[in-house]
C-alpha cells in the first residue's frame, strides 16, 4: 500500500522572513484583516529544570471536538529528544478526510538508514552506517547541506544538545558542557551515554568493561548555574541485562527509561524503581512522548505502545493496528509524535505510518513510507524469503531481516511533519541483492514531507522572564507570535475554520501533555456565547 497523494495542495509558509522552498505559495503579510480566534497567554516558564512544558491550550466545539490548540512536544525518538523550546499551534477541519500530501527530498548519501530531530526550527539528519556529518535541510536552497554547529563533531547515538534555559548542554564522546564548561567528565573506565536532563537531575547510561553483563543507569541532581557535577550526589541503578536505551520520558516529577533488554526503571528524585524486569524475552522500546496524562511508549515486537501513568506500564492493544495482509509478530512501534493536533506512529517492518484521531476515537492509515516490496504475510519482513534463500546458496549468514523498513523520523518542521527511514541497520545492499532493485534502495535513508492543512510549528526565544505568545487564526492563515514579534505564519483554506467561532478554549490541559508552566494572564477572542 502506497502513501496516498491527495488533490489537498501545498500551504505557503514563512519562518522569521525567509520562504520555506518546496512549499508552494508566497510570503504570508503579517497584518491585514482581523482574526477569526485569537488566543494569547503571558507564559511563566519559571527555573529550566529539564521538565516538557505541555499543552497550553485547547478549544473544542459544541460536539466536543478539538477544533484548534497549542503546546510544546515532548518527545525521545530512538537518537535524540525533541526540542522543548518549539511550539506547535494546529487547526483541525471539522471533518477528517484524511487527505494529505507526501513528497519525497532529494537524498544527500548513499546512506539506507536517516534518523531525524530537530533544533531551533533546523531539521537535523544523521546517516547510521557511512556518512556521519549531520546535515540540515536548506529549504530556500532546496538542498542539504553539513549542519554547522555539528560539522566538526562526532555523534553517537544519543549525543547531542539541547537548549537549557539560556544556555546549551551539550553530551558529546562521554563529556557533558554547559555553555562550553565541562561539568562531567569521561569516566577512567568505560563510556558515558544516551544523556538526558530532567527534574533537576542528569541521567545517563554507564558502560564498564568490568561489569560483564547488564548496564547502569545513573541520576545525579545538577542545575543551571552549578559548578561540575558532584558524582557523590549520583543515585545509581544495576540493570542486570541489556548495554543501552532508546528511550527517555517523563511525567508527573518521574523519569522513566527502558533498556534495550525490557528493563523498565523510574526514578522519582531520590529512588529508582523497577517496574520490569529483563525476563530475557525480547521487550524493546523506541520511542516515548507525554500524550495527555500518559507518557506512550512505542514497544517491540508487538507494534503498539505502552502506557505508563506515572505508576505503572500497560499495553495498548491495537494501538495503532496493523495494515491488512502484514505478519502479526516482531512488530516495532518506532517513532511517535504529535502534528496537526493527533497521535501519529511509525511502525517496523513494513514502515507503516498511523494517525490517532482521538475525538472520532479511529486510527487513520496513512499507508506506507516506501512503495515496494508489496506486503504480505507469508513472511514476517520484505526481502527475508530473498535473504534465506541467498543464504542457504552461498552458505552465507545476513540476517534475515536486514531490509525491513523502518520509519526512523517523525518530526514536525514548519507546516510539514518529515519522515525519514532505514533499514535494520543502516548496511549496504550485498551486490547480488538484485532483488532489491535501485528505486526501492533509493527509498531506504529518504527523508520526505508530509503535511496535512492547518500545522505551524516554530521555536520560541528564552528570555528568562515571561513572555506573551499569541495565536490568531485568519480566514486564510494562522500565525504565531511572540512579544508582538511573529514567529511564523501559514496560509490555511478558508474551509478549515468551519465552525471556530463557538469552540471553547481549556488553559493548560490537552494532547501535549498537562502544562507545566505558569499561564499568569490569559485572553480568548472573541469570547464564544455562552463561555
Amino acid at each position: 500500500m502506497m502513501l496516498r497523494e491527495s488533490a489537498v495542495v501545498a500551504m505557503g509558509f514563512v519562518v522569521a522572513g525567509s520562504t520555506l522552498a518546496g512549499i508552494a505559495g508566497t510570503a504570508m503579510a503579517a497584518d491585514g484583516g482581523e482574526p477569526l480566534r485569537t488566543a494569547s497567554a503571558v507564559v511563566d516558564f519559571g527555573p529550566d529544570l529539564g521538565q516538557n512544558f505541555g499543552t497550553l491550550f485547547e478549544a473544542a466545539d459544541a460536539s466536543g471536538r478539538v477544533r484548534f490548540g497549542a503546546g510544546f512536544l515532548g518527545v525521545y525518538n530512538t537518537v535524540a529528544r525533541s526540542d522543548r523550546f518549539t511550539i506547535q499551534f494546529y487547526v483541525r477541519p471539522v471533518n477528517d478526510d484524511n487527505k494529505f500530501v507526501f513528497e519525497p527530498l532529494p537524498r544527500y548519501s548513499e546512506d539506507t538508514g536517516v534518523y531525524t530531530s530537530e533544533r531551533e526550527g533546523r531539521l537535523i539528519a544523521m546517516a547510521r552506517a557511512y556518512d556521519f556529518r549531520v546535515h540540515t535541510w536548506d529549504s530556500a536552497a532546496h538542498e542539504w547541506k553539513v549542519d554547522p554547529e555539528f560539522a566538526t563533531l562526532s555523534l553517537r547515538d544519543g549525543d547531542g544538545r539541547m537548549r537549557l534555559g539560556d544556555g546549551v548542554l551539550t553530551f558529546i564522546q562521554s563529556k557533558v558542557d554547559y555553555n562550553g564548561k565541562v561539568i562531567l567528565n569521561p569516566p577512567k573506565k568505560g563510556s558515558y551515554h544516551h544523556f538526558y536532563y530532567a527534574i533537576g537531575h542528569l541521567f545517563w547510561y554507564h558502560a564498564d568493561p568490568e561489569q560483564p553483563t547488564g548496564v547502569t543507569v545513573v541520576a545525579c541532581p545538577w542545575k543551571p548555574g552549578q559548578d561540575a557535577v558532584d558524582l557523590s550526589q549520583a543515585v545509581a541503578h544495576q540493570c542486570p541485562m541489556g548495554q543501552t536505551t532508546w528511550a527517555y520520558g517523563q511525567i508527573n516529577g518521574k523519569v522513566i527509561t527502558v533498556t534495550n533488554w525490557g528493563g523498565v526503571y523510574v526514578f522519582d528524585g531520590k529512588r529508582w524503581t523497577s517496574l520490569r524486569d529483563p525476563d530475557g524475552k525480547s521487550f524493546q522500546v523506541y520511542s516515548a512522548l507525554n500524550y495527555y496524562d500518559r507518557v506512550l511508549l512505542g514497544q517491540y515486537p508487538t507494534g503498539c505502545v505502552y502506557e505508563f501513568d506515572g505508576h505503572s506500564i500497560s499495553l495498548k492493544e491495537g494501538w495503532p493496528p496493523r495494515l491488512p495482509g502484514v505478519a502479526a509478530y516482531s512488530r516495532e512501534a518506532q517513532t511517535t509524535t504529535l502534528y496537526r493536533g493527533d497521535l501519529f506512529v511509525g511502525v517496523w517492518p513494513w514502515a507503516e505510518i498511523w494517525r490517532y484521531d482521538r475525538d472520532a476515537n479511529r486510527w487513520h492509515s496513512m499507508g506506507r513510507a516506501f512503495t515496494s516490496p508489496a506486503a504480505t504475510d507469508a513472511v514476517g519482513h520484505p526481502y527475508e524469503k530473498e535473504i534465506l534463500a541467498y543464504n542457504e546458496a552461498k552458505k552465507a549468514s545476513v540476517v534475515g531481516n536486514d531490509w525491513g523498513q523502518r520509519v526512523a523520523g517523525l518530526v514536525p518542521i514548519g507546516d510539514a511533519l518529515m519522515v525519514s527511514t532505514s533499514n535494520k541497520g543502516g548496511s549496504k545492499r550485498v551486490p547480488e541483492f538484485t532483488f532489491i532493485d535501485q528505486d526501492t534502495l533509493n527509498q531506504y535513508g529518504r527523508v520526505s514531507r508530509l503535511t496535512l492543512p492547518g500545522h505551524l510549528t516554530a521555536a520560541i526565544r528564552w528570555t528568562g522572564k515571561p513572555i506573551e505568545l499569541k495565536f490568531e487564526i485568519f480566514t486564510d492563515r494562522m500565525r504565531i507570535t511572540q512579544d508582538g514579534k511573529q514567529l511564523a505564519c501559514s496560509s490555511i483554506e478558508p474551509s478549515l475554520t468551519e465552525g471556530l467561532k463557538d469552540a471553547k478554549v481549556t488553559w493548560g490541559r490537552g494532547v501535549f501533555g498537562p502544562a507545566t508552566t505558569t499561564l499568569k494572564t490569559t485572553l480568548t477572542r472573541p469570547v464564544p456565547s455562552g463561555g
